[in-house]
């Protein structure tokens, strides 16, 4: 509201500068060539300056409800004809009435009398000059609010993707987790407990985050943490994972709920069909502004399916472009039976 009312009053100070001029330069013409004793001069070129200010300020009226969108030219022309007509006598008669009033002096009355045309003239000048800076004006105004909407278009669709490629937590996870859970209340009641509770916290953090674009890398490693918990509880030895974090990283912020694709991807093909033991580890280090996350995990050749980039990590790779307008940030390799995850962020730390 404070920038609108400061526009506003730039707009009005610079459409006043135009009548002001105008009559200093009449005032001055009139004193230069010896037209008009002094004191005439001024009376005269401020009268007429301020009167044609105020008589201009109607032209807006006149702009802004006759929009050439959809209208004939023909009949656009003949509006303006007849309102720079109207508008140019009204301020010539009245602008002489007042300083003949004023100014009786019969050398002004000649004066006014024989520059009657001349003034007419300048109205109709001054009259299209206000209304090409006034449709200009429309002009712009209307393509910085198409312009606004477009951007606000753009950001509400960008959320939107956001929000369902943050939603595309793997379902089998859950289903997996509650039938791991049920067996567990009879055999192990106390793993079904640890379970439960890890899930809660889990479920908790998506739930409390899904409409966060943004986390410090520590609360992320927490939240994976809960979910490698539960996996853990399913797979037991057949799953070990660890992470080597540099301190320095622990407060740049990341998408939200951006590692748990890639872990759900590194559990879904490593451990899964795995016969030995998978290990799965996350390293996170600072090069100069950017944090390098690399999440890397062995699998079984033999056992595992062929390997692609499945919808976990095109997920991962969406929401990279949409948050930092980049392609370039994420490698993946798979080579000697080891797949590594490479994730390149620039290190923007909480505020």
């Amino acid at each position: 509201m404070e920038q609108t009312n400061a526009l506003s009053r730039y707009s009005l100070l610079s459409y006043w500068t135009v009548p002001v001029l105008l009559g200093v330069l009449q005032a001055s013409f009139n004193l230069y060539f010896e037209i008009l004793p002094w004191g005439i001069s001024l009376v005269d070129g401020a009268i007429f300056g301020f009167l044609l200010g105020a008589f201009g300020m109607a032209v807006w009226f006149v702009v802004r409800y006759n929009s050439p969108d959809g209208k004939p030219f023909a009949q656009l022309l003949s509006t303006h004809l007849a309102s720079a007509a109207i508008l140019s006598l009204a301020w010539v008669y009245s602008a002489s009435f007042i300083t003949r009033t004023l100014l009786p002096a019969p050398e002004y009355l000649v004066y006014l009398d024989n520059n009657l045309p001349n003034r007419i003239f300048a109205g109709f000048v001054f009259y299209i000059l206000m209304a090409t800076v006034f449709y200009l004006y429309i002009f712009y105004r209307k393509n910085r609010e198409k312009i606004d909407r477009e951007n606000e278009l753009k950001q509400e669709v960008r959320e939107a993707v956001l929000s369902a490629l943050k939603s595309q937590i793997n379902p089998h996870f859950l289903f997996n987790s509650l039938n791991s859970i049920a067996s567990l209340t009879l055999s192990n009641p106390e793993k079904a407990h640890e379970m439960v509770i890890a899930l809660s916290d889990f479920m908790r953090y998506s739930l409390r985050k899904q409409h966060s674009e943004m986390v410090v890398l520590e609360e992320e490693i927490n939240h994976i943490g809960l979910y490698l918990q539960i996996e853990k509880i399913r797979f037991g030895d057949k799953m070990v994972y660890s992470f080597q974090v540099t301190p320095e990283c622990l407060n740049c912020q990341i998408p939200t709920l951006l590692l748990q694709p890639l872990f759900e991807n590194a559990v879904k093909y490593g451990v899964y069909e795995a016969s030995e033991t998978v290990e799965i580890s996350l390293k996170a280090s600072k090069e100069k502004d950017h944090i390098v996350l690399t999440l890397a995990n062995n699998f079984d050749k033999e056992a595992a399916p062929v390997r692609g980039e499945g919808i976990g990590l095109k997920n991962v790779q969406e929401r990279l472009r949409l948050v930092y307008n980049s392609n370039n940030l994420m490698q993946i390799k798979d080579e000697d039976g080891k797949f590594v995850v490479t994730v390149y962020l620039p290190c923007e730390k909480e505020t």
